[in-house]
Order: structure tokens, then C-alpha cells, then sequence
């Protein structure tokens, strides 16, 4: 009898182990993130791709010291090239922030201007003021406008006029708290708030941090938000015409520079306190098509920072050397499958990802120390 139960026993961890193993190989990931393809763009210059538009199925491109727009096809051939004039009664000089595409159209945000439309000859064929003076703090990405129902939503700006004067006390500890943004009627110009501050973020501790660069993703009734030298990011549901606040996700990364503030009493001495501080971040957030990619960096120790001479060129390319960025990946649910998968050196990244799920990145020429002949643009595949 000892000996039955002492088999059946021995068979039921053997089966035990077998069903964990299979759980664990069916559940285990091995992604890669690798250069599938190239698009090589006959332009000598600082040519930045800022957006991809599946309708139209090309890139746009912007040159901001010329405020010249450049629609690029897939196969990387110029297909438009218009500057927006700086002069006469369509003139745009203010700092556009920021750019994208959306169904054939250029679409924009000039500061203190408001929100324009262009076709791709350069017509401007719309454009909303907004019924009040604003301004940013600092630059932001991703697309100008979401559509939020018959509503247009955007990044919350500060109305007025900025008061250099009265300090960064008053500005940050408003903006750490408020929403993320504003929703306008273009018939009404009736305005409200929408997407609430997230909560667990570093920026409500009651420290200065700086601004948080917030970054937005709309997909779908899905909309995503993360900060600038954060892990994590926070996934929020539209309903009704609000967007409201689902829940964290966290990328889980335990050996990351953190983050330095301040009390606000010490706002003036930040940037020296901070000077040596570069602490981990999410650089992009991609929605593939049942996947969230999230590319980030863990940062640089102090004691390497402290080396280098960030004044010179060489200094500031040493630095951006030590930047070693991952990929996470999670599923459709904002399950963690795997993260420090390591990328590709040498790319900057864009916010672009195709239909066809390909990530772009352009050819880092200083990290190379090459002069190339054309701008060279890599797609990028996560592979399993």
C-alpha cells in the first residue's frame, strides 16, 4: 500500500512539473527587437520624420528651421516639399508644436496661434483659434489634436501669458495636479478638462521635477500616458466623451537611476543639483497589433557622469554612448511578457509604428562619426 501511494505520489509531481513546464514554455517570450528594413531619403540636412499616416501611406517629415514640411513615401522618395510663409496674412511665426499627420492632411499647433490644417500642396484648408491666449511649457510629440466624439481634445496648455517673475512654485505645483487635457466645441468654443493627473506619480511627492513632458496615445477608446523619467505608464478608457483613468502599468525594472527633485524652495538650485542626474525613462510607446512596446532607457550612475565633459562634443557623444535602451513587451491585456530586451545602438526613435508593425528610427550619423550622402531611416521589427 506504502509503495502504491508512494508511486502515485511520484507520478503526481511528475505530472505537476510537466503541466508547469508547459504553462511556463507556452507562457515564456523570447522577443528581439531587429532592423528588418532601411529608407534612404536624398536630402542633405537635419531631416526629422515626425509622423506616418496608413491612409495616405506616407511619412511626414519637418524641418524646423525652415518650417518646411516634407511628405516622404514609403519607399523614401520626396513626394511634396513646402515651407509654410513667414510673411502675409497666412503667416506662421510662431513655434509649432507639434506636427503630425492625420487622413491625407498636415495638422499643427502654433503657439499662441492655434491649431491649423494643410493639405499636401501647402493650402491651408482649416484652422481654429483658440478663444483665449495660452502657452506651453516646454515641447511636446505625438499628434496636436484627438478626436474626442464631435469634440477636438489636446495637452492641456496654461492660459495667459507666462510670468517668468513669479517663479516655477506657483506654475508646477498647479500642473503636477491638473489634467492632462482640454477638450473645446469648435461651434460653442465651450471648453472642460478631461483625463485626470494620474495617481502614484513621482510628480504629486511634492517635489520640483521640472515639467513632465506628457506624452499621449490614443488608440481606439484606449488612451495611453506616460512622463518624462518614469517606468511606468498609466492606461486610460474613453466613455461618453471622458477619458478616465483605468490603471498602472509598471515596467518593472528594479535597477534604474532614479529620478532627483527638490522642494520648491529650492527651485533656483535644480539644475545644479540635478546636473549629474540621468535617471531612467520611456523614450516611445507603441501600440502594435495585439502588443504595447515600450522602448526606455535605465539611465547613467552618477559616478559616469561625473567624468565626463558634457560642454564639449566629445563629451556629449561619450554620454550618449552609455545610453543603453530596452524594449518591454506586454500584451493585449498590459501583461508583462518580457522587458531588457536590448536594441540596436546607434537610433533615434521616432513615435512612428506602421500597420505593417514596423517601429522607425533614424541612423544616428554622430554616433557612427559618418557623413552620409543621404538621410537613412531603419524599420525595426519585434520578432518572437
Amino acid at each position: 500500500m506504502n509503495r502504491l501511494l508512494i508511486a502515485l505520489f511520484a507520478l503526481n509531481v511528475l505530472f505537476s512539473c510537466s503541466e508547469k513546464d508547459q504553462n511556463i514554455s507556452e507562457n515564456a517570450a523570447d522577443f528581439s527587437l531587429e532592423i528588418v528594413d532601411s529608407m534612404r531619403i536624398d536630402y542633405l540636412g537635419n531631416l526629422r520624420i515626425m509622423d506616418y499616416d496608413s491612409v495616405s501611406r506616407s511619412f511626414l517629415a519637418w524641418i524646423s528651421r525652415e518650417k518646411r514640411v516634407l511628405i516622404i513615401n514609403e519607399d523614401g522618395r520626396i513626394a511634396s516639399n513646402f515651407a509654410f510663409p513667414l510673411e502675409g496674412p497666412e503667416s506662421m511665426n510662431g513655434w509649432v508644436n507639434p506636427i503630425a499627420l492625420r487622413n491625407g492632411k498636415v495638422e499643427l499647433n502654433v503657439a499662441n496661434q492655434g491649431f491649423f490644417r494643410y493639405d499636401f500642396e501647402g493650402n491651408r484648408i482649416w484652422e481654429y483659434k483658440l478663444p483665449y491666449e495660452y502657452y506651453y511649457l516646454n515641447g511636446l510629440k505625438g499628434d496636436p489634436i484627438f478626436s474626442l466624439g464631435k469634440e477636438m481634445a489636446f495637452i492641456r496648455p496654461e492660459q495667459g501669458e507666462m510670468d517668468w517673475d513669479a517663479g516655477y512654485k506657483s506654475l508646477f505645483e498647479g500642473v503636477y495636479s491638473k489634467s492632462i487635457l482640454e477638450v473645446i466645441d469648435t461651434v460653442s468654443n465651450a471648453t472642460r478638462e478631461t483625463m485626470p493627473f494620474p495617481p502614484n506619480s513621482m510628480y504629486s511627492d511634492g517635489n520640483f521635477y521640472y515639467w513632465m513632458f506628457p506624452t499621449v496615445i490614443q488608440s481606439g477608446k484606449e488612451w495611453l500616458l506616460y512622463f518624462r523619467n518614469e517606468m511606468k505608464f498609466w492606461v486610460y478608457k474613453e466613455d461618453a466623451g471622458e477619458v478616465n483613468f483605468q490603471r498602472e502599468v509598471s515596467l518593472e525594472v528594479s535597477d534604474g537611476v532614479k529620478a532627483i527633485g527638490v522642494a520648491f524652495e529650492q527651485e533656483q538650485e535644480y539644475a545644479e543639483i540635478t546636473k549629474n542626474n540621468f535617471p531612467g525613462t520611456i523614450r516611445e510607446i507603441y501600440k502594435s497589433t495585439d502588443k504595447t512596446i515600450v522602448i526606455y532607457t535605465k539611465g547613467i550612475s552618477e559616478e559616469l557622469t561625473r567624468e565626463i565633459d558634457r560642454d564639449e562634443p566629445d563629451g556629449r557623444l561619450e554620454l550618449e554612448k552609455l545610453k543603453n535602451y530596452y524594449v518591454a513587451v506586454f500584451d493585449g491585456e498590459f501583461k508583462l511578457l518580457q522587458k531588457d530586451i536590448p536594441v540596436p545602438k546607434g537610433l533615434i526613435f521616432t513615435t512612428i509604428i506602421t500597420e505593417d508593425d514596423e517601429i522607425l528610427a533614424l541612423k544616428h550619423t554622430d554616433f557612427f562619426q559618418t557623413e552620409d550622402d543621404f538621410v537613412i531611416y531603419y524599420k525595426l521589427k519585434l520578432l518572437n
